[in-house]
Formats: C-alpha cells, sequence, structure tokens
C-alpha cells in the first residue's frame, strides 16, 4: 500500500502500470499538472488547494487580490499570494510541511513576516 506524496494525504495512490504506483493519490495526481514541481514543494499543492476553493484573499491582514485587482485574470492575481510556514524552524518535517504550519499571504505581509523573523539572516549567523 502506497501513500499520496502530499504529506498530509493519507489516500492510496493508484497504479498506472502493472508494477508502477502513481506518487500521488488520483486527486492530487490531477493537481500536479497545474503545480509540476509539486513533489519537492508539498506548500504548492496548498496553495492549489486554496485557489480551487476560492479562498485566495491573504489570510494574515484579510485583503482579497481579486477585489484589489478585479480587471486583473486569476493566474497574475495568485502570484500575488505566498505559502508561508508559520513555524520556519520546522520547515522540511513533516510536521512542518502541513497545511495546520501553512498559510496563504500576500507577497507585503509574507515579506515583513520573514524581516521580523529574520529570514533574511543566514542561519549560521542567526544565534551568534
Amino acid at each position: 500500500m502506497c501513500k499520496c506524496g502530499v504529506t498530509w494525504c493519507n489516500e492510496e495512490t493508484e497504479f498506472y502500470n502493472k508494477s508502477q504506483k502513481y506518487k500521488f493519490c488520483p486527486t492530487h495526481n490531477e493537481y500536479k499538472e497545474w503545480v509540476r514541481n509539486a513533489p519537492s514543494r508539498p506548500w504548492l499543492m496548498y496553495k492549489l488547494e486554496k485557489i480551487l476553493e476560492g479562498n485566495i484573499a491573504c489570510e494574515s491582514c484579510g485583503i482579497d487580490k481579486r477585489e484589489q485587482f478585479p480587471d486583473k485574470p486569476l493566474k497574475q492575481i495568485i502570484t500575488l499570494l505566498d505559502v508561508d510556514h508559520i513555524d520556519p524552524s520546522i520547515k522540511g518535517t513533516p510536521e512542518g510541511e502541513h497545511p495546520d504550519n501553512y498559510q496563504l499571504v500576500c507577497k507585503d505581509c509574507h515579506i515583513f513576516k520573514s524581516h521580523d523573523e529574520g529570514d533574511y539572516i543566514n542561519k549560521k549567523y542567526k544565534n551568534a
């Protein structure tokens, strides 16, 4: 039994030929057509799930970019949003790569949060 490659999904994958299974469950396998580099960047699946649900307002400031730029296509609007790791210290772990540790934020909020947390400082100098 093989589980989906998306860290928070517990669905089983399906066979694409007699000997190999897909890396993702049927739902996320369909999503990977839109998020090509998702296997190494699971937060992109979170962003896509939010977009497909219609939840594209910043989870920090609440601004809905569709309302702010009503004449722009959705493809452009979604580039104004990033997925932020709420607790960056667990990034890359199973707990860190889970929707509980993600938030969809606008570029402005992401930059301010990253600056406040010192994310621009090299890790080897952070605790010096």
